[in-house]
């Protein structure tokens, strides 16, 4: 019954926590996973982004922002076209075969950056600051890029802040079992929480 009930907490967890990606999977299958975009980041609604048309004779750079549904509006495209979940580099390839398939373009190159994006370390680690989230990571890889926890920590007691909502982990049981570990998204703010003893 224990284990039973770690495991629905751990579910709860991943529900709240509204991961853009898909979760890890707990007793799933090995290798349902894109491995072509494990570790990269993956493009959310309200990214800021930055799409280079080039090798085109009117080059251009549009500085846009992808919208609530996952989708960005692009010259020439009457549809709307899907960004949320694709690495940058899986949307250059997007845009450049729609452009082409499309034979709105004969050649051309497409360049996609985004913003830096980052993630917040606070509480009982040895360097609470705030960090770069340039590729996909989990809470224990967040926490190792820390370097880990101090002395006082209370491993059992570590909160994720996101989008207002608060995330209750226990750490030491994500230790035990690595597939459930927690995606960590841009703008969180894990705190790891003293001990009282």
């Amino acid at each position: 019954m224990k284990k039973k009930g770690i495991i629905f907490t751990v579910l709860t967890i991943l529900v709240l926590a509204g991961c853009s990606s898909r979760p890890p999977m707990i007793g799933g299958v090995p290798g349902e996973e894109d491995s072509s975009v494990v570790g990269l980041y993956q493009l959310r609604s309200l990214d800021p982004i930055q799409i280079s048309l080039l090798g085109i004779p009117e080059e251009k750079q549009i500085d846009t922002v992808i919208d609530e549904k996952g989708n960005l509006s692009l010259p020439y495209i009457d549809e709307p076209v899907k960004a949320s979940g694709l690495t940058t580099s899986e949307l250059e390839r997007k845009i450049q075969k729609i452009y082409t398939d499309g034979q709105i373009y004969r050649n051309i190159t497409v360049n996609v950056l985004t913003s830096a994006k980052s993630y917040y370390m606070e509480g009982e680690v040895s360097r609470p600051q705030e960090y770069p989230l340039t590729r996909r990571i989990t809470l224990l890889q967040a926490i190792a890029a820390a370097s880990g926890y101090t002395d006082f920590a209370n491993k059992k007691n570590v909160t994720i802040t996101r989008d207002g909502q608060i995330i209750k982990v226990n750490a030491r049981d994500i230790e035990k079992h690595p597939e459930w570990d927690i995606p960590i998204e841009a703008g969180d703010r894990i705190n790891v929480h003293r001990s009282m003893f």
